[in-house]
């Protein structure tokens, strides 16, 4: 009897196992406004997992792996003023608030609702975003979400000494002069396996 039970117990953690689900090449698309040009940076080296059994879901990247459409912002997230080195990775670790009513054996698309705590730098954003499951035929799983993300006003005063610092006195511009947007419009992309180790 004790043989079966530990069989049983093993049978049924192997198929808990069986149900998170990882890819190492999300893709997170982020774009801001200003008066003079659109800001956008790419990164298709995001890390999530997704545990189906849970609702619990996280990613993360390195700030360093964006790729700018206006490269002398490469150079400005590189820099040490930004502190990149200190809080490498933007991360983001929470909970699909409705995942019971997704069929993982059924194909199809699910609208779904995220919460969860985002990490950028050393500030932390609770967020709660609408997204969307996808189960395809062959058993593949993806999903997507598009939200904004609004700079606090703290990090507005980061940016405008960053500025201070590296430009001429004489300029004596800030963030409202650039009109940059304090509003970032986020696209995450997300392709899943199994994971079986």
């Amino acid at each position: 009897m004790r043989h079966i039970i530990i069989l049983l117990l093993f049978v049924l953690s192997g198929s808990i196992q069986a149900q998170e689900y990882y890819t190492r090449t999300g893709h997170v698309h982020v774009k801001s406004a200003n008066k003079f040009k659109n800001i956008e940076a790419d990164n298709y080296q995001i890390i999530s997992v997704f545990n189906t059994n849970t609702g619990e879901i996280s990613f993360e990247g390195l700030l360093r792996s964006f790729e700018f459409k206006f490269g002398a912002l490469d150079r400005a997230v590189n820099s040490r003023n930004l502190d990149v080195s200190a809080h490498p990775k933007i991360k983001f670790k929470g909970k699909v608030k409705n995942f019971r009513r997704i069929d993982f054996n059924k194909p199809g698309e699910y609208n779904v609702k995220v919460h969860g705590n985002l990490f950028i730098w050393d500030e932390k954003r609770v967020t709660t975003a609408d997204g969307r499951i996808y189960v395809g035929s062959d058993g593949q799983m993806s999903a997507s979400s598009n939200f904004i993300m609004t700079i606090e006003e703290q990090s507005v005063e980061k940016l405008n000494d960053l500025m201070r610092k590296k430009l001429p006195d004489v300029l004596n511009i800030n963030t409202n002069t650039l009109g940059v947007s304090r509003d970032i419009i986020i696209d995450l992309d997300l392709t899943y396996q199994l994971k079986t180790w």
